[in-house]
């Protein structure tokens, strides 16, 4: 659940301060209410700095709004001796009033839609959510002065109530009275996460990651249901779907391809792998398409099977297994002791790969097919890698 919050409330990596934001987004935005209640984890990522600097919420201002100047002993006590932007020792007299001309070029000068329609389009209501134009520039207009702290004074979130639009609005035909501040921005995430547009369009993407990426009707309607019952909390949510008669359809029976990250972490468990502690396994997933942390758009990587069957990534996909299982791929350790002890008696070894890697779902045609690569090796530990990486790339273990 973790990492479907993660696609569901994307931040990129490589965006500016986002490399020091994003992994306290994911511990401590995201990890503790994968499944929890829907509304918590909304109001906590709009107040993430992660995603306020992501989606460019943190330079959003009310327009003409012009943010507090502090005296000089404020100023040093505010931004040190670096000043503002780290390069203007604002200790030195004559360069005050060059740091202040930049400042004041560089100051936010208007309302960013970037959040507002990313919060309604894809956190929330959904692209056919029943919004409007009007509703986004009104919803900017609620979050302005939703910004992040100065590195220097911690990087959290903080409300600058000198940037917020301080006027009446209305939101989905709902009255914002003039004079409010943050309050009204909480309100507006509360009202977006009570939406039964939300509680639609999160519930089928969870089915679509969960079930089939063609969910049906009633095991996105279990979801609603289960969701109105709970007030959102999600592991009511998932139990509805797992209980759902739709769940348990033979025609989706692995019917899910996995993503290369969940390919990744299955085959490494189905050997009993022991990764070390470098950046090295997580590349082999990059390498297969899914780069972590690093999908540039907001609506995440892709969840269904046409985004990552082909070909050519299903070639990768075999070699990466064959290494892995041969103990030849940098930064793990594959244990297949943990699979079978090395044997000459083919038909057991295949049967033992069967139950361990692939849950007895090993097809006549796999079987034949791995059996057939055996016939000419006489090592037992080589027969096992072998067996073992056959498996792991077939097209059983693609599925789950």
């Amino acid at each position: 659940m973790t990492d479907f919050w993660l696609n569901h409330f994307n931040v990129y990596l490589n965006k500016g301060a986002d490399r020091y934001l994003v992994p306290a987004y994911v511990e401590e935005t995201i990890r503790p209410r994968a499944l929890g209640r829907f509304e918590d984890l909304l109001l906590a990522v709009a107040h993430s700095p992660a995603m306020l600097f992501y989606l460019d919420n943190a330079e959003s201002v009310a327009p003409g709004s012009t943010p507090p100047v502090p005296g000089r002993r404020e100023r040093r006590a505010r931004y040190g001796r670096f000043g503002v932007f780290g390069h203007v020792a604002l200790t030195d007299p004559p360069r005050i009033d060059s740091a202040r001309a930049q400042a004041r070029a560089r100051r936010p000068t208007g309302i960013n839609e970037n959040y507002a329609r990313e919060l309604m389009e894809l956190h929330t209501l959904g692209v056919d959510g029943g919004y409007t134009q009007d509703d986004v520039i009104a919803v900017a207009r609620v979050l302005t002065g939703w910004s992040v702290e100065r590195p220097a004074n911690g990087g959290g979130f903080v409300f600058h109530d000198w940037a917020h639009d301080q006027g009446p609005k209305i939101v989905l035909g709902q009255s914002f009275p003039a004079g409010h501040g943050q309050d009204e921005g909480e309100r507006l995430l509360r009202i977006l996460a009570q939406e039964p547009a939300t509680m639609h369009h999160v519930s089928a993407k969870l089915c679509a990651r969960f079930v089939s990426d063609e969910p049906s009707d009633e095991c996105i309607d279990e979801a609603v249901a289960a969701w109105k019952r709970s007030h959102g909390e999600m592991g009511e949510v998932l139990l509805a779907i797992f209980r759902s008669p739709a769940f348990w359809s033979p025609s989706v029976v692995a019917a899910k391809v996995k993503t290369p990250l969940e390919f990744v972490v299955s085959a490494v468990r189905a050997v009993g792998g022991d990764p070390d502690s470098t950046p090295r396994l997580s590349q082999q997933v990059a390498r297969l398409g899914q780069p972590l942390f690093l999908q540039p758009s907001p609506a995440g990587y892709p969840e269904t099977q046409e985004d990552w069957v082909n070909s050519g990534a299903l070639l990768n996909r075999m070699t990466f297994a064959t290494l892995l299982a041969a103990g030849r791929l940098p930064g793990v350790v594959a244990d297949l002791d943990h699979v079978s002890p090395p044997t000459t008696d083919y038909d057991d070894l295949v049967e033992a790969v069967n139950q361990r890697c692939l849950s007895g779902r090993m097809t006549e045609h796999t079987r034949q097919v791995i059996r057939k690569q055996l016939a000419d090796v006489a090592d037992p530990v080589e027969a096992r890698a072998l067996a073992v990486g056959l498996a792991l790339g077939g097209p059983e273990f693609q599925r789950q």
